[in-house]
């Protein structure tokens, strides 16, 4: 296959190009076919289809990491699923098989705060069509448009306390990857260094006051991804939950 094809890992990838700003068509496009779906289906076929794009995250990181180590191009120190967003779709069928609203506030507040943003600003080293690209764009549109459907489907609207809540399983999950870090000369979460792609950290000194400032500023993103439940619950919508049961 041509090294410009399906399995290169050598074409690279430009932030706000042109194939950055059609994939966030796609996006856009799929969120509303998201959303318009889950108002026609019931409440079984939609726990069926967030199942099944949690199967289909989960797949797709697997075989990511099935094709680079047959190419013999993993490496441990970076493609470990250890970043919020690949473990989380590595994990989707854990995490959205059935629904639970404290485990999902949890994951609504680190998605829209860490997943979405990835999406504008794209931690991605390889270009169309190489499978790195669809892996990246599959788990990071995935993880949003999921949550986006089980939060507007089932109901499962994150309560103010959840911030707290999701401020301390973050950090227990950060300082549980500085030894692994240590131990793998490797920079999961950019513990250890910003990336090399433009992004939000670039704003916010060198290493390591841009970790410093990434704390303190965690809790205004959590109140902005807030923001439109708040506003939702208050003049939108029913604020009872759908019981497990009713999907079943």
């Amino acid at each position: 296959m041509s090294d410009q094809g399906f399995l290169s890992v050598d074409i690279p990838f430009e932030s706000f190009s042109l194939t950055h700003m059609v994939t966030l068509v796609v996006f856009v496009f799929l969120l509303a076919a998201v959303i318009f779906a889950g108002k026609k289906l019931n409440n079984h076929q939609n726990l069926l289809f967030g199942r099944a794009l949690s199967v289909f995250m989960s797949v797709s990181v697997s075989v990511w990491a099935g094709l680079h180590f047959i190419y013999d191009r993993f490496d441990i120190a970076v493609d470990l699923p250890l970043s919020l967003c690949n473990l989380f779709a590595f994990i989707a069928p854990l995490l959205f098989w059935n629904p639970d609203h404290r485990r999902f506030e949890v994951i609504y507040f680190m998605v829209m705060c860490g997943t979405f943003q990835a999406i504008l600003t794209p931690d991605l080293y390889v270009g169309f069509p190489g499978y790195g690209f669809f892996k990246y764009w599959i788990v990071h549109m995935g993880l949003v448009l999921v949550v986006i459907h089980y939060l507007l489907v089932f109901k499962l609207y994150p309560r103010p306390k959840a911030m707290i809540t999701t401020f301390i399983w973050l950090n227990i999950y950060l300082l549980s990857l500085v030894p692994v870090n240590l131990w793998l000369d490797a920079n999961y979460f950019y513990m250890m260094e910003k990336p090399i792609n433009p992004s939000i950290l670039d704003y916010f000194g060198p290493w390591p006051f841009y970790i410093l400032v990434s704390e303190a500023l965690a809790f205004v993103f959590f109140a902005v991804a807030y923001v439109p439940i708040a506003i939702a619950k208050k003049y939108f919508i029913n604020q009872a939950t759908i019981s497990l049961q009713s999907i079943e």
